[in-house]
Order: structure tokens, then C-alpha cells, then sequence
């Protein structure tokens, strides 16, 4: 990591925006709901951009054998298991309205 005043953007300056994006869709989410979840999906954005730089500058120094920052390893890690997590509940929330549609196509038919 680069020293403060650098001019360089590192992951960990997205913190206080993650913070805001989220605090800002629990404040907008029963007035606001389509707002909050903009939001929310910004937040995840964000998270996912953020933690993949750390993440891969970490594991890239893994394995060139330099030094490298665990707490970046370790977000890497996190990140694609919370990626895998979004992946596997859009793919299921797709079974699922595909699988409505099917029965309710069935029922037309009868």
C-alpha cells in the first residue's frame, strides 16, 4: 500500500462510500424501495471492484514470492465466495421463475 497523500487510489478508500451507499439504502428502504436497492446494488459494485484489486494484488505477490498483506488475501477470498453466493441465489431465483412460468403455462394449456 501506498502512504497517505499519495494520489493513489487504493481498495480500502472505498470504505467510507461503502458505508455511506449502505446506510443510505436502509434509510431509503420502506419509503424508497426501487432507490435502496440501487443503492445496494452500487454498494455491491463497489465491494466486488474493490475487494477483486486487493484480493488479486495480494495473491499476485503470493505467488511472485514478495511480500503481501493478508487482510488483502484474505478480501480477495471473501469477495469470490460473496460473488459465488450472488451468482448461485440469481441462478436459483431464475430456476425458480422459469420453473413458475412452465406451471403456469401447463395450467393455460389444460
Amino acid at each position: 500500500m501506498t502512504g497517505t497523500g499519495t494520489g493513489h487510489l487504493e481498495p480500502h478508500h472505498a470504505f467510507a462510500a461503502l458505508v455511506a451507499l449502505g446506510a443510505g439504502g436502509e434509510l431509503l428502504k420502506e419509503r424508497r424501495p426501487r432507490a435502496a436497492k440501487a443503492l445496494y446494488a452500487l454498494a455491491s459494485v463497489l465491494l466486488v471492484v474493490a475487494g477483486s484489486v486487493a484480493g488479486y494484488r495480494a495473491w499476485a505477490s503470493l505467488f511472485r514470492g514478495a511480500t503481501y498483506d493478508w487482510l488483502d488475501l484474505a478480501l480477495g477470498v471473501l469477495v469470490v465466495l460473496y460473488v459465488a453466493v450472488g451468482a448461485g441465489q440469481l441462478l436459483a431465483h431464475l430456476s425458480r421463475r422459469a420453473s413458475k412460468s412452465r406451471r403456469n403455462a401447463d395450467m393455460l394449456s389444460e
